[in-house]
């Protein structure tokens, strides 16, 4: 296992502050060599894969991979010979409130699995510390670090109970962190309805909020109806894409900082936040190449990618290294003058794709539908069976959520019509959107066939 000193992580992190283009350049060839080397040595399935790599190998010399092939090779693809996939993922399902490292050494997620099989990661110390440094000192930049101290303040997570999400394991580790004021520190489960969870967070009266997206816009109309009242200073999204309409809404209700930061579990904390409201990648650490639709690097990285190919310099016991994920975006490099690193513009995942009354249509079609209904904060499409779709949704406070959500299921029925889909039928609802089990994440669309 490759182990740092808090100290040192700190250092290393800092010292990248002041990195011009061409430092880079240069720490990102260095830092890969010595994680390809040390994965040649250590892994025997990439060893095999690597074997034909020439002396002086660049990023673009070595081969794409994909969830797929790791999962069909876990065994041999992590560097530790201990490790082993059935362990992992017996790991994963330990009691919540089981902090234990798995091996005594190491930490471990899993995807949300909302593309098939969830695939298990485990993180050694190099990568923890590096990347909770990345935390420190470039997400939290400009934050009041009183707000942090739990003997005064409350924090609370509104995430996805589970010890293979992220997001719970954040909340965990905090509440080791802050020994004698855990009952400050408190987690909320999202299968929770609204007023539930409005409820208990005026009871508990917290100054600190981490949640996923969909939960802070809804927990923003809570705010303009009256029902929410509570003591917010600070906003942390977690997990997945804050849109900017998202951002605006909720900033706009609270009027307090939101910290955003896109991170997976496969690659860690590629780009953040920096007191302003870009996502600056950390490509000191985590290199991000956007690819189309052939995992080729796009020419021209200012325009949207099929997917991005993300390589994380610090995980040596599980590496990433031109890792295949199918999130669309773009890197703008221009100066910007809250931050030197480029930002990286998120569309979200690649639309899917999916049949309804014997048509084939993907889902980019039902989100411009979407964007343009009035009073429509968040929203998602269920398929329910070969001609049914629901719409749900959060609605504006102001708004009649049957008026605003109808109006839309009417659009979507129309749509297909003139599509040729006669048959397709599309209802609403105003039940809660549906969160994948895996990872407690919202996905925008969800076949339920």
């Amino acid at each position: 296992m490759k182990t740092i000193a808090l100290e040192e992580a700190e250092r290393l992190v800092r010292e990248g502050e002041n990195y011009t283009a061409e430092d880079i350049k240069r720490v990102q060839q260095e830092r890969l060599h010595q994680l390809v080397d040390f994965v040649r040595e250590n892994s025997p399935y990439l060893r095999e894969v690597y074997k034909d790599l020439p002396e002086d190998y660049t990023l673009s010399d070595i081969p794409v991979m994909e969830k797929k092939e790791f999962l069909e090779h876990y065994n041999e693809w992590v560097t530790d010979p201990e490790l082993k996939e059935d362990m992992v993922r017996t790991y994963l399902k330990r009691d919540a409130e089981d902090n234990s490292l798995l091996l005594d050494k190491y930490t471990a997620l899993q995807t949300s699995g909302s593309t098939g099989n969830p695939l298990p990661m485990v993180r050694d110390d190099y990568h923890n510390k590096i990347h909770g440094a990345l935390l420190r000192n470039r997400l939290f930049y400009g934050v009041t670090p009183g707000l942090f101290d739990h003997s005064k303040h409350k924090t609370a997570f509104l995430v996805h109970i589970s010890n293979s999400a992220s997001s719970y394991g954040s909340y965990l580790k905090m509440r080791r962190l802050r020994p004698g004021y855990e009952e400050n520190i408190v987690a909320y489960p999202i299968t929770d309805s609204i007023d539930v969870l409005v409820s208990k967070l005026n009871a508990f009266q917290p100054e600190v909020i981490v949640a996923y997206p969909p939960y802070l816009v809804m927990l923003a109309e809570e705010k303009l109806k009256g029902t929410l009242n509570i003591p917010l200073k600070l906003i942390l999204s977690s997990a997945e894409l804050l849109t900017e309409e998202s951002y605006h809404r909720i900033h706009d209700v609270f009027g307090v900082p939101i910290l955003n930061n896109y991170c997976m579990t496969e690659g860690g904390e590629i780009a953040m936040t920096h007191d302003c409201p870009h996502l600056h990648i950390n490509e000191d650490w985590i290199i991000v190449e956007p690819v189309d639709e052939n995992r080729q690097p796009m020419k021209d990285d200012s325009e949207y990618s099929s997917g991005i190919l993300v390589t994380d310099l610090t995980n040596y016991v599980q590496p990433i290294i031109r890792y295949y994920v199918s999130d669309s975006v773009r890197i703008r490099r221009e100066d910007f003058p809250c931050y030197s690193r480029p930002v990286l513009d998120i569309r979200g995942r690649v639309w899917d794709a999916f049949s309804l009354g014997g048509k084939k249509f993907t889902t980019k079609a039902l989100e411009v539908k979407a964007k343009f209904q009035k009073g429509l904060c968040s929203y998602q499409f269920i398929k329910t069976g070969e001609d049914t779709m629901e719409v749900r949704g959060v609605c504006a406070a102001e708004a009649d959520p049957a008026e605003v959500l109808g109006g839309l299921a009417e659009k979507i029925t129309g749509y297909f019509e003139e599509s040729g889909a006669e048959g397709a039928k599309v209802s609403f609802s105003t039940e809660p959107m549906l969160s994948n089990k895996a990872g407690g994440k919202t996905p925008m669309y969800k076949d339920l066939t």
